[in-house]
């Protein structure tokens, strides 16, 4: 519209005919017609349907090739103007018309354009063709560049919506499987078309990346144990591997590229990860979740429903949501740290009676689910009270201390051990049986009694232990159950002990 100005004052000063004055005004009257009628509609959404499209093209098209003729023999360098004024009609089309639209309302001001080149200015053919698709050209680049910036703004509305949706989602979170839900939650209504998300966690222990319990699938947020499946990845295996260990967002937008990124997975968790997802990824992107330049974990999105779900520009929306999960994790982490540390035994440093129902409840619910067994070894210390009474608290605290030890050195990575009461001490052990737990409580027992001795304080305490062995489910199977049956174990062993049966602690 302002090169149409442009050119219409123009044209004004020059020095017309008489008989062409009325044409002037007359342009002038229609092109101010125009401009007032089109400000007034376009505010409504019609104006950028495809019809209007093409019709703005036409009037704008023969309000261009009128000046022309008008000015037919009367400008110097006409057909520089007239390019450049037809260059600027071209560009007045909507970028996000649609591409049929936009190809009608071309060939229209093209052909007013070699009409007027023919007629009018009458150059040749040649240079007509040349000048269309230099103009031609011009449109696309405009486009091109009009839809990267679209998509550009578009990436930036995702990526902010989000963030703020995963920061108002996990904001109310105050674990990390409550972070988790909510990022999965955030990442299915961002992005429609995935059907498996996951967030993986860094053992630096185990140098593995261990999958959380919760799980996004096709049919909504899930529990990974509900189908018994327990993996970890090595970092570089599989496509949350290569993530972590290349520290940035990655991309695999085709079947093939994904297949290739999981090429290196070890046959059981392959295995594992197709019972998972029951089906074939197509596309998947991931980012890694990084607090101070430290990667802590894996954010991971797959889709089965076809190829090219994510592109480039998604890479930044991914991250945002990563980078947001990682600090909600990392808060609800330092949150169950605090917690623990509530919940620990202040002189052995043990999980205190709390924690250890906390931790039953979890493992007898886990054994069921796999129906495997669970082992609970139920401790009692023999002559505490006459410890305290003789040699003082401090040789009591002392006797408590070598049997948190004796616990730490005896006891896997996966078991686990509480201060139930003043002496007794509960031990839970995940899938041991009765012959596995009754070797774990001779070995507490044996251990515990001969750092005692060698002890050079206690060594004449004559404080020894009792275990009693309770398994689930054959003693009981309930947490309640257990401890009971544990407990009554325990005091058969300690009336052994007070009647020298050295083998007594063996009773269940």
């Amino acid at each position: 519209m302002l090169a149409l100005a442009a050119a219409l004052a123009r044209l004004l000063s020059l020095s017309l005919p008489a008989a062409q004055r009325g044409g002037e005004i007359g342009l002038g009257i229609g092109l101010a017609v125009y401009a007032v009628a089109a400000s007034r509609v376009s505010r409504h959404d019609w104006m950028g349907g495809d019809l209007a499209v093409i019709g703005r093209g036409l009037i704008l098209g023969v309000i261009a090739a009128l000046m022309v003729g008008l000015a037919a023999g009367h400008f110097d360098r006409l057909d520089v103007v007239t390019v450049l004024l037809f260059t600027a009609v071209q560009l007045s089309a909507p970028p996000r018309a649609r591409a049929w639209a936009v190809l009608a309302a071309t060939v229209l001001v093209d052909g007013a354009f070699a009409a007027v080149w023919l007629h009018w200015l009458q150059s040749d053919v040649p240079t007509l063709l040349f000048a269309i698709a230099f103009m031609t050209a011009l449109q696309l680049i405009v486009i091109a560049q009009a839809k990267a910036a679209g998509a550009s703004a578009e990436s930036d509305k995702l990526r902010n919506s989000a963030h703020a949706a995963t920061a108002e989602r996990v904001g109310t979170a105050i674990d990390v499987l409550g972070v988790t839900r909510a990022v999965l939650e955030t990442s299915r209504e961002s992005y429609p078309m995935v059907t498996h998300a996951a967030v993986l966690l860094y053992d630096a222990v185990a140098d593995r990346l261990r999958p959380l319990s919760l799980y996004l699938g096709p049919d909504g947020v899930g529990t990974l144990d509900a189908d018994n499946l327990d993996f970890t990845l090595a970092p570089g295996e599989g496509l949350a591997g290569r993530i972590f260990s290349a520290s940035r967002p990655m991309l695999w937008p085709t079947a093939y590229d994904v297949h290739m990124a999981q090429s290196n997975l070890g046959e059981q968790v392959r295995e594992q990860v197709l019972e998972l997802r029951r089906g074939v990824p197509l596309c998947a992107i991931g980012a890694p979740l990084i607090i101070e330049d430290e990667v802590i974990g894996v954010y991971v999105l797959t889709s089965h429903r076809q190829e090219l779900v994510w592109g480039e520009e998604e890479i930044p929306v991914v991250s945002a949501l990563a980078g947001e999960a990682a600090r909600a994790i990392e808060r609800a982490r330092r949150y169950e740290r605090e917690l623990d540390q509530a919940h620990l035994d202040s002189i052995t440093g043990l999980a205190n009676h709390r924690q250890l129902t906390r931790t039953l409840d979890q493992e007898v619910a886990r054994a069921r689910r796999r129906t495997t067994p669970l082992g609970v070894v139920f401790c009692d210390l023999d002559r505490f009270k006459a410890v305290n009474d003789t040699y003082g608290h401090a040789a009591g605290d002392r006797v408590l201390t070598i049997l948190a030890q004796v616990f730490h050195d005896l006891l896997r990575r996966e078991d686990s051990a509480a201060r139930y009461g003043g002496d007794e001490f509960v031990c839970v052990l995940p899938g041991a049986d009765d012959v596995e737990a009754s070797a774990v409580g001779l070995r507490i027992s044996t251990s515990f009694e001969v750092r005692v001795r060698e002890d050079a304080e206690l060594t004449r305490a004559g404080v020894t232990i009792s275990c009693g062995v309770a398994i689930f489910p054959d003693d009981a199977d309930d947490v309640d159950g257990l401890l009971q049956h544990a407990d009554a174990a325990m005091r058969r062993v300690k009336a052994g002990h007070r009647a020298g049966m050295a083998e007594g602690w063996r009773a269940r």
